[in-house]
């Protein structure tokens, strides 16, 4: 059986890579090994799993079929020995992680180094992208985002739940004055996310006739964008207003380089933070870990 598994690697190796040579250089075997090796398959199956030519290989029915189960079967074995080892105790391997700029720079990145002390055998593949993410297709074992989620489907546990303020720098406020309820923020500059016209009104909480209702106020500004983060630079730099989560923006609050304003108008929604992850049972105990490391220090 052993030299059956290997034959399969070396066959699913073929296909990958397009070439008996350049699957011969991957594996470290001769290309007349390799070619041995195919053929062996063959006649042991009783018929062709491939057509060669000197320029590529194409597979015919049966040598798709036998590499997509082939795989699988390597992914099975692979998957065993890699489960044995964890439930032994040590939880180790490559663990994927994808999360949006802002949270990961300003949340998630300070908390690496622990992470990765507390779990030595684990090799962390960190991507900072405010991309969309398909885990599955993209190879990634937990991604971290901002916003309701919309899809149903995935599994996801929320971590926090930020609270978002109007902010601007000490300089722009001296220059141009502070808004002193909500309809002042008219002729002001705003800077708004996005490039749709939904990201451009920003939710306050007024009185009218003395009843609290909720006012969306359509803002306007000279400049539009598509991160947080960016957000953020150009609202320390004294370009305009921004409103923001306070994950984003609390040390720059606390630190003075940022000026909160409207906060009695403040409707008090929030911006939920999640961790979601593809459906696996049981969790792979190197994911497992890494959220709940997350969840010791983020939840609230």
């Amino acid at each position: 059986m052993a030299g059956r598994i290997s034959e399969i690697e070396v066959f699913v190796k073929v296909v990958e890579t397009g070439s008996f040579t350049a699957a011969a250089d991957a594996l470290h075997l001769s290309p007349s090994a390799v070619s041995k090796i195919i053929a062996r398959i063959e006649a042991r199956l009783g018929l062709p799993l491939a057509v060669r030519s000197t320029r590529k290989l194409r597979l015919t029915a049966e040598g798709e079929d036998y590499f997509a189960r082939g795989k699988q079967i390597l992914k099975d074995i692979s998957s065993l020995e890699r489960g044995v080892k964890e439930s032994a105790g040590q939880v180790g391997g490559v663990l994927r992680v994808s999360c949006n700029v802002p949270f990961g720079l300003h949340c998630v990145t300070p908390l690496v180094p622990g992470f990765l002390e507390a779990y030595p055998e684990i090799s962390l593949e960190f991507s900072l992208s405010d991309s969309t993410t398909d885990l599955i297709g993209d190879g990634i074992d937990v991604a971290i985002r901002t916003g309701v989620l919309t899809d149903s489907t995935i599994h996801a546990r929320r971590i926090v739940a930020s609270p978002r303020r109007v902010v601007a720098s000490p300089a722009y406020l001296d220059k141009h004055g502070v808004p002193a309820e909500p309809r002042d923020l008219l002729k002001h500059n705003c800077l708004t996310l996005g490039f749709s016209r939904s990201y451009g009104k920003w939710p306050f909480r007024i009185e009218h006739d003395g009843i609290p209702t909720q006012l969306d106020l359509a803002v306007k500004g000279n400049l539009s964008l598509d991160n947080g983060e960016g957000l953020r630079r150009f609202a320390l730099d004294g370009v305009g207003l921004a409103r923001l989560s306070e994950f984003h923006v609390g040390r720059d609050l606390k630190e003075g380089r940022l000026v909160a304003v409207l906060d009695t108008f403040n409707p008090g929604d929030r911006e939920p933070v999640s961790i979601i992850y593809a459906d696996q049972s049981p969790l792979a105990p190197r994911i497992r870990a890494f959220i709940d490391y997350l969840a010791r220090f983020l939840v609230t």
